[in-house]
């Protein structure tokens, strides 16, 4: 169990943080290029894939190096489930590369930069005034925004409730030797540091839920549903009404500003599902 609990930890964090890096990199192309970069399923299945092996190559080596150790040379029976490492060189070189880089710097820079360049388009966008489609517009383009805003404030926690605990490790790993208080509070604030960065893999669903109201539908889809892996008939239910609403709204729209059209109840489009996924970039 020494070796098995902490590399089940440290993947479960390397695949949640590499997934943020994958969500922000599907809206940035879904907003920059949304005819010609669509997510397809097989896209979808072979970056799940890509994930976790990335998250198994590089936490790999704490399988080799957690080992319990002997914390009182006359008591053998107290031990410590502990990261030991053939020297010191090697155990700062992976903490440096494996940890701090590839599952805290790296991630944070690559979302940083999908969600700057997305600002970049969605406010350099023009919105047309004069034209029919223009509350549409609009509507989509609201939409965008709330989705990078949801997505934004995801990464600044993962940011704040990761910090302290990477801190403390770096303090350890590289801070030279450790001071008569430090040895009093680490074991007090590292407990705290470790619930904080967890609790954010439960607290992102809250977030995702109290921004985004598809994924509040959603989930209520997911509960009532008898099937986890059958398809979901309240997902393409969720779909055609906001198709039509939208279309609603965009008749309603068009016929204020031209009182020749004869008014009539707007059709509802067989494609809604793939028009709504392809006209808001949600």
């Amino acid at each position: 169990m020494c070796k098995t609990v902490p590399y089940v930890q440290g993947l479960s964090v390397a695949a949640s943080v590499y997934s943020l890096v994958a969500v922000s990199l599907d809206r940035f192309l879904a907003i920059w290029w949304p005819l010609k970069l669509q997510i397809t399923k097989r896209r979808a299945r072979m970056m799940i894939v890509f994930i976790w092996i990335f998250a198994i190559v590089v936490t790999t080596p704490w399988v080799f190096f957690f080992d319990l150790v002997v914390v009182f040379e006359d008591d053998p029976n107290v031990r410590l489930c502990l990261d030991v490492w053939p020297n010191p060189l090697s155990e700062v070189l992976y903490f440096v590369i494996g940890n701090l880089i590839f599952c805290y710097i790296l991630p944070m820079v690559l979302i940083t930069m999908c969600y700057i360049l997305i600002w970049i388009k969605v406010w350099r966008r023009s919105i047309p005034t004069d034209t029919q489609d223009a509350q549409m517009e609009r509507m989509q383009q609201k939409s965008k925004v709330k989705v990078v805003k949801m997505l934004v404030a995801v990464v600044i926690l993962f940011v704040l409730s990761w910090f302290p605990l990477y801190l403390i490790f770096a303090r350890i790993k590289l801070g030279g030797p450790i001071q008569k208080w430090e040895e009093d509070i680490f074991p007090v604030v590292t407990p705290l540091a470790q619930w904080l960065g967890s609790s954010n893999s439960c607290i992102n669903p809250i977030l995702y839920a109290f921004f985004n109201k598809k994924y509040r539908k959603g989930f209520v889809a997911i509960i009532k549903s008898r099937k986890c892996c059958g398809r979901l008939r309240y997902y393409e239910t969720i779909a055609l009404q906001s198709s039509s609403t939208s279309t609603r709204k965009s008749w309603h729209y068009n016929n204020n500003n031209n009182p020749s059209i004869t008014r009539r109840s707007p059709p509802v489009d067989k494609n809604a599902v793939s028009f709504i996924f392809n006209h808001t970039g949600v």
